[in-house]
């Protein structure tokens, strides 16, 4: 770990939250990620990884070694995502009220989800293929969509094999582009918004000065 960042988690761990923004911003997306894929909801990610760095950030001091940061803070995504889990679930007897659908009615939905998603990923699909150029959607058609040899669809089209097969090249490739030129921007929908180190960092200050409330409150009552 650079000593830099052993510096900002030093001081972090003194209280100072704008060098825990600094800890923030480099890890906001490793600990976002985690939380993601437990808990398969990017709002609800956002709140597991927002609390996942105030709680970092009151109990930092009690870190051994700072060398130790990022697999204690993977640790606490962790436990902060299956919390969210294990909360969800106490929601499980309302499916007998039938406030919520049943595990049967739960699957169906599910799977008319993944139906729907499959079917606009195909649209889209459909869509990038009829941007083609004629020249490299036509290969791409009759090759892969009708399963036409290269020889014979060479014949049909009256042009050799061998620029079938640089159609069919060249068209995968724009086609793949595009694609993940589509991915990139469904990605872009689930990132965190620029303010979350902002927002990150005030719930931060907010737990400490509650911390040190307590704190005088006890030591006032002593």
């Amino acid at each position: 770990m650079p000593k830099e960042e052993i510096d900002l988690l030093r001081k972090s761990a003194r209280g100072d939250a704008a060098s825990f923004g600094e800890i923030i911003r480099k890890y906001q997306y490793l600990v976002y990620a985690a939380a993601l894929q437990i808990v398969k909801d990017p709002a609800a990610a956002q709140d597991v990884a927002q609390e996942t760095f105030i709680a970092a950030f009151a109990t930092l001091k009690d870190l051994r070694s700072m060398e130790a940061f990022p697999s204690w803070l993977r640790r606490i995504a962790r436990s902060k995502a299956l919390a969210w889990r294990k909360e969800q679930d106490r929601f499980a007897p309302l499916e007998d009220a039938g406030v919520l659908p049943s595990p049967v009615e739960a699957s169906e939905m599910e799977k008319n989800d993944e139906r729907n998603e499959a079917e606009a990923f195909q649209a889209e699909v459909r869509k990038v293929v009829s941007s083609l150029s004629d020249a490299l959607r036509f290969p791409l058609l009759l090759c892969y969509l009708d399963g036409v040899p290269t020889a014979e669809a060479a014949r049909f089209l009256g042009i050799k094999e061998g620029t079938v097969r640089k159609r069919l090249h060249d068209g995968k490739k724009k086609l793949q582009e595009r694609i993940v030129r589509m991915a990139e921007k469904t990605m872009q929908e689930v990132r965190l918004p620029r303010d979350f180190a902002r927002r990150c960092i005030c719930g931060c200050r907010r737990s400490r000065q509650s911390q040190e409330k307590e704190t005088g409150n006890r030591s006032g009552r002593r």
